[in-house]
């Protein structure tokens, strides 16, 4: 963000400590305990999750020996990366962070800061609450208005595993979906066979609305575990809203979010201002597998996007 003075700049720099003490305490009193990452990670490390980090996004450096680490480019997989090779089953933890991520972008390198939160070895739908219930004190602390985007993984992947698709299939129908571009989806599907979940799939991007008005749209249809899992998910958010009168016109149900896919394994949610088509705060449940022998981790999080949320609220006054 550019200045037009050094008080001006300052004074930017008091309602970001204050911003960030605000959420910390908002952390605290969940009994959340900080944590500190690492902002230089060795490039060979192995990752626990399955997100996507393009080599080319990558800031590397090289030491004085020529070994080549990197800046960190994503606060929860340094963090798991840490943690878990000495997990104790059982064991149970929340975590809030403050720090920094690096992006290699056109030639330059961007900084961003962040906060989050992750709940790890702790009761999936109870976690899943606690979380919504924290993103909705950050977002309205702020504004009374804003958008909650909230999906599920599980349902969208269990209509993928119905078909037999390569990489370029894939990529096609995820990105048709993304744009939510229905006749060209119903055009591209005309080459697999007809089936109810070929119709799911094309009709997935009507799926959006309250999360009421989509569990009514969908009538409980499900054709694999996947499917019933996500539907299962989104009954019990529904409740946990419905029991805390949480302003319903805030939150969108959407089971078309293809974000990171392959990343999520249930709960997705994204954050925005009504003036901004910036995500603030982004995230979603992430189950690790913890020995390869089928012992699962339960694991949800969220990022806040510190610099974008105070922009947000700045210019008008609102911290």
């Amino acid at each position: 963000m550019k200045f037009k003075s050094i008080v001006e700049e300052i004074e930017f720099s008091k309602k970001r400590f204050q911003l960030k003490k605000d959420i910390e305490n908002l952390f605290l009193e969940k009994e959340y305990i900080n944590y500190e990452t690492d902002i230089v990670e060795d490039i060979k490390g192995s990752s626990l999750t399955n997100i996507e980090l393009k080599d080319n996004d990558l800031v590397k450096v090289i030491g004085n020996n020529g070994k080549i680490s990197i800046l960190s480019r994503d606060i929860t997989t340094n963090l798991l990366n840490n943690l878990i090779p000495n997990w104790e089953k059982s064991f149970k933890v929340k975590l809030f962070y403050y720090g920094k991520i690096f992006i290699n972008e056109n030639s330059k390198i961007k900084e961003i800061r962040q906060m989050g939160a992750e709940c790890i070895g702790i009761d999936t739908i109870d976690s899943d609450k606690e979380i919504l219930q924290l993103i909705n004190s950050i977002m309205k602390k702020y504004r009374k208005n804003y958008i909650l985007e909230i999906g599920t993984s599980e349902y969208l992947k269990g209509i993928l595993n119905e078909f037999y698709l390569d990489e370029i299939e894939y990529k096609t129908i995820i990105e048709l979906i993304n744009k939510k571009n229905k006749e060209d989806l119903k055009a591209y599907m005309k080459k697999f066979e007809k089936t109810p979940a070929r119709e799911a799939l094309i009709n997935i991007i009507d799926m959006r609305g309250t999360v009421g008005e989509v569990l009514d749209k969908v009538e409980n249809f499900y054709i694999n575990e996947k499917m019933r899992k996500g539907l299962k998910e989104l009954e019990e958010i529904k409740k946990y809203l419905d029991v805390n009168n949480i302003d319903s016109k805030n939150i969108i149900c959407d089971l078309s979010i293809t974000s990171s896919l392959n990343y999520y394994s249930g709960l997705i949610f994204k954050t925005f201002y009504h003036d901004s088509n910036k995500e603030i705060i982004k995230g979603g449940r992430y189950d690790i597998n913890f020995d390869g022998y089928g012992d699962i981790i339960p694991a949800i999080g969220f990022s806040v996007e510190i610099d974008e949320l105070l922009r947000n609220i700045y210019s008008k006054g609102e911290i």
